[in-house]
């Protein structure tokens, strides 16, 4: 191992536990940009930088101010006056060497009115700010090339985080809890044969010798047993229960079966193997299904294998490829998952591939081993017939990668069970066509579990607020030209008077917005219109920091194609110290 190859597994030793290379490889592959260099987007671009994003680019054509002073831990007083983005960029491009950092200070409304192509060339947007005009504009833009856009938006003590990409596929899903995949009721052939073998013929068996057969292998036997004198699989809880009752007798039968041989066992000499199988049956023994989520894929009129064509794509067969895969496009994945559907209903027999792994248990390493490698042998096979399909494939459909790789299959067929297929609401259904109906809002200040939905209405109406006078409420100056400001002009204090003045107005434009909604009108007390002209458009470093970190994980969500993103709107209130995500 190379000492480049070393360092870059310490330095990212963390998170591969997470991830693994797979996933850090698509991070070294992807390219973000953030639209914004205030706080919240250079927290968020911290967190990126430093796990090893691939690089990133800066759009913003503020210029440094006192105020980024209070706010921004990545520009000093020396940075004044300065273009934001440069100075974010700079100072970001430190923390990892590796990373490849770029900006652009343009005025944003410029840039997509004359090249809008330029957003097309990147994994995820991050968009830090509320201005709803722009925000569809950029979606219409790259909503049909599925790139993810993140909205992250720090203001006081509240933060808003939103999600919108029409349709993004999940290989790796990571759900918090997984059943094992025996398939006790269609068990690999080798399976059988080992569990048959003599050397696992538990009447014959000393003591000794008895105590490291696997616990699967007993229950398997005990399921036989049952299954020969009912003529079915178990499929009740009483029925396995009666399977449990047959190991546990059969437990203490064996050891009297091994003392009348004359074998010396001590009095306190117990089967644990046994006593495992006997809690392991409830999860051992289920009927083998595919999941619903991924029936929902496989039923997608898009789910079709295009069979055999002149162009087709190699199979690399090497463990190891040096060449990085790039992002997994919606078309390529639909392919794969043709080609998994047709495996399945094909050589898998109705069943997904089996993933080949077991959990520890009592046993002998060498009884282990021999079971854990029938398991891994059906896999392989399955491994190989679906990677004979994909190769198959026509018209390139895995344009993502010139060779298709067996690890990339094995990867396939290993989370099979876990594919998902996400579709967040369109930001023209939430900002045009709201779903929110006013017996869903009580918007009643005393009750806590409903000001998360009312800071999401007060922010859309700060943000309409803006649209109209080119600044904050509450805010004193306009910050719809920041490259036309001074940098002692973003030094502004609060102002009671400014405060008293907005008040009536944001309430009018909160208003609009919720009669958009479907929602009832002046329901928002005085104390939320109040506190948000008191923010003035401001960031709390403590805010934006927290709202940075959960949107970093969002967009490495996206682009490594792991775990499951949000689609729902999460608002935080640092007040308090509360995450919510809304439901509508």
């Amino acid at each position: 191992m190379s000492p480049m190859t070393l360092s870059r597994e310490q330095r990212y030793d963390r998170q591969l536990r997470l991830w693994g290379d797979r996933g850090q490889e698509k991070l070294g592959n992807a390219n973000v940009c953030v639209l914004g260099a205030n706080a919240v987007g250079s927290e968020l671009l911290k967190n990126l930088v430093l796990p090893g994003i691939g690089g990133f680019t800066i759009v913003d054509d503020a210029i440094v101010t006192k105020k980024d002073l209070g706010s921004n831990f990545f520009v000093t007083s020396s940075s004044i006056g300065k273009p934001r983005a440069q100075v974010v960029t700079e100072w970001l491009s430190e923390m990892n060497t590796e990373v490849r950092g770029k900006f652009l200070v343009e005025n944003l409304d410029d840039l997509i009115e004359n090249d809008p192509a330029f957003f097309l060339g990147f994994d995820a947007i991050v968009y830090t700010n509320i201005l709803e005009s722009q925000l569809l504009r950029i979606s219409r833009i790259v909503s049909q090339a599925h790139i993810p856009i993140i909205i992250c938006v720090s203001v006081g003590f509240i933060g808003l985080l939103r999600v919108s990409v029409q349709e993004h596929a999940i290989i790796e899903s990571h759900p918090d809890s997984t059943k094992p995949d025996f398939r006790l009721d269609n068990p690999p052939e080798a399976f059988v044969r080992l569990v048959n073998d003599p050397e696992n013929d538990l009447d014959s068996l000393p003591a000794s010798q008895l105590s490291q057969v696997p616990w699967l292998i007993i229950i398997y036997k005990f399921l036989s047993h049952f299954q020969r004198k009912n003529g079915r699989f178990p499929s009740s809880y009483s029925d396995k229960q009666e399977i449990r009752r047959l190991i546990n007798a059969a437990a203490d039968s064996l050891l009297e079966k091994c003392r009348s041989r004359g074998e010396a066992i001590e009095p306190n000499f117990e089967l644990l193997n046994f006593q495992e199988a006997s809690r392991a049956v409830n999860t051992a023994i289920s009927t083998t299904k595919i999941p619903p989520e991924v029936l929902q894929i496989f039923e997608d009129c898009r789910c079709q294998c295009y069979g055999s064509s002149d162009d087709q794509v190699t199979l690399d067969r090497s463990s190891k490829s040096t060449r990085s895969a790039g992002n997994l496009t919606m078309s390529s994945f639909w392919k794969m998952a043709g080609a998994l559907k047709e495996y399945t209903m094909n050589e898998g027999g109705g069943n997904l591939p089996l993933r080949g792994d077991l959990p520890d248990m009592t046993s002998s390493s060498s009884r282990y081993l021999k079971l854990l490698a029938t398991y891994r042998e059906a896999a392989e096979t399955a491994v190989e017939h679906l990677a004979s399909r994909l190769s198959h494939v026509g018209l390139k459909a895995l344009s993502f990668m010139d060779e298709l790789r067996l690890e990339d299959v094995r990867l396939l067929a290993r989370n099979a069970a876990y594919l998902r297929v996400i579709k967040c609401r369109s930001l023209e259904e939430e900002l045009k066509l709201s779903p929110a109906r006013s017996d869903d809002l009580h918007l009643i200040p005393a009750q806590e579990e409903n000001d998360a939905m009312l800071w999401y209405f007060m922010l859309r109406g700060a943000a309409s607020f803006y649209s109209e006078h080119g600044r904050w409420p509450g805010s004193p100056c306009g910050t719809s030209n920041p490259t036309a400001a001074t940098a002692e002009g973003g030094d502004h204090q609060f102002s009671p008077h400014i405060v008293e003045l907005d008040m009536p107005c944001l309430r009018g434009h909160v208003n609009r917005v919720l009669t958009a909604s479907g929602v009832a009108v002046n329901r928002v007390s005085d104390d939320f219109v109040h506190e948000m002209c008191r923010f003035g458009g401001g960031e709390v470093h403590s805010v934006a920091a927290f709202m940075g970190g959960i949107a970093a994980q969002e967009v490495i969500k996206l682009v490594t194609h792991q775990f499951v993103p949000i689609c729902q709107p999460l608002i935080y209130n640092a007040i308090t110290q509360r995450v919510t995500l809304l439901e509508f």
